[in-house]
């Protein structure tokens, strides 16, 4: 028959061994262990459970049932997440038998066999463990030992809602660890999406191509910028406004001048605190409309000036303008709110999706107020 394993047990404090005791108590007893070799196989799990808890901060212990010329004994695993045993102890111990402590040797000499796996990232130990009784293992002891188990969860229903409330919190602590990798990894990609595209566009030999490329990097560093910001505010929720607007022109900046045209974006925002969704919204509608600027409102000239204000009403809801010191529309040009193109689209579509309005201006250059509803 295969080996069976019957439970596992954390290891991260004292309550923690009086657990492993009674589970190995309770496992050997039914197992048919003399009271002599009973004693001294519990005490070796405790101290295996010990070292684990004192030189690996933490770990797990694992009891299964294996069958071992022709009777059934404990294999009992212990995994531990410290810095691993020293190598010249462990190398000790392969020559001599005398480089563990006092408590592992001892485990040692108590167990019919005894492995160390050690290193870096922990130290695995297994220790088997066989009764002088001669039981097989079959499927009705493996059902006698595991209703053992269950009894002592029922007799202290406490310590059974302790374990599990460990599970869930580690459990979470696993998932936070994973959306933390996970988020790492898309600032990553799309740090590096901004820079293929912005490799592309310098490589161009089409005016049009690598104007296209250049409002794509855009919109692109705008994302990156923001969801830096979210990981970086992630225990508030919340993302500075002034720092999301200032990086995003800054990019904005560095995309589009040259030593022939040279546009200076002025920020003008008072201390905020964004949602998450909110500031990637903004910093998306904020790098549209300066990419525009500089596309049509600066053309025969060598400079201009880009301002951005963002203010949070007494009324609440946010107020966002953008304006510029360009040419202006001319009189038979399309409205830029009603125009079909990609930018003006997305525009629209983030304003709407906050139940804003959009209005444009023209005069003195162009401006564009956008007023964004209070978050329900």
């Amino acid at each position: 028959m295969k080996p069976v394993r019957l439970t596992t047990l954390r290891l991260e404090k004292s309550a923690d061994i009086m657990r492993l005791r009674e589970v190995g108590m309770a496992i050997a007893t039914k197992l048919g262990f003399a009271t002599f070799e009973r004693t001294r196989t519990v005490t070796a799990m405790i101290e295996m459970g010990r070292n684990a808890i004192e030189h690996g901060q933490r770990g797990r212990a694992t009891f299964t049932l294996a069958e071992v010329q022709g009777r059934t004994a404990v294999q009992f695993t212990v995994l531990d997440q410290g810095r691993g045993i020293p190598e010249d102890v462990l190398e000790r111990k392969r020559g001599t038998g005398q480089g563990l402590g006092l408590g592992l040797r001892g485990a040692e000499r108590i167990s019919y066999s005894f492995d160390i796996e050690s290193g870096s990232e922990g130290t695995r130990i297994e220790a088997v463990f066989r009764p002088s009784s001669m039981l097989p293992l079959t499927d009705s002891l493996v059902s006698e030992v595991t209703e053992v188990i269950s009894t002592l969860d029922d007799a202290d229903p406490t310590a059974a809602l302790t374990e599990q409330n460990r599970e869930l919190l580690e459990a979470l602590a696993e998932r936070d660890l994973l959306m933390q990798e996970l988020h790492h990894r898309v600032g990553n990609n799309l740090t590096l999406i901004g820079a293929l595209i912005r490799m592309t566009a310098s490589q161009s030999d089409s005016a049009e191509t690598k104007q296209a490329l250049t409002e794509l990097e855009t919109r692109v560093s705008s994302l990156a910028k923001a969801h830096e910001l979210m990981q970086q505010a992630a225990k508030e929720g919340t993302v500075p406004a002034g720092k999301l607007l200032e990086d995003v022109a800054q990019n904005t900046e560095r995309a589009f001048n040259t030593s022939g045209r040279q546009v200076r974006i002025t920020v003008n925002c008072p201390p905020l605190e964004l949602d998450g969704r909110v500031a990637v919204d903004i910093g998306l509608i904020v790098g549209e409309l300066i990419t525009n600027a500089y596309k049509h409102a600066f053309k025969g000239r060598s400079n201009g000036d880009i301002t951005v204000t963002l203010s949070e009403p007494d009324d609440g809801g946010l107020y966002l303008t953008v304006a510029d010191d360009g040419v202006g529309l001319a009189a038979d040009a399309e409205r830029p709110e009603r125009s079909n193109s990609l930018g003006w689209r997305l525009i629209r579509t983030l304003v709407f999706q906050h139940d804003g309005t959009l209005t444009v201006e023209n005069e003195n250059g162009m401006t564009v107020r956008i007023h964004l509803a209070p978050a329900e």
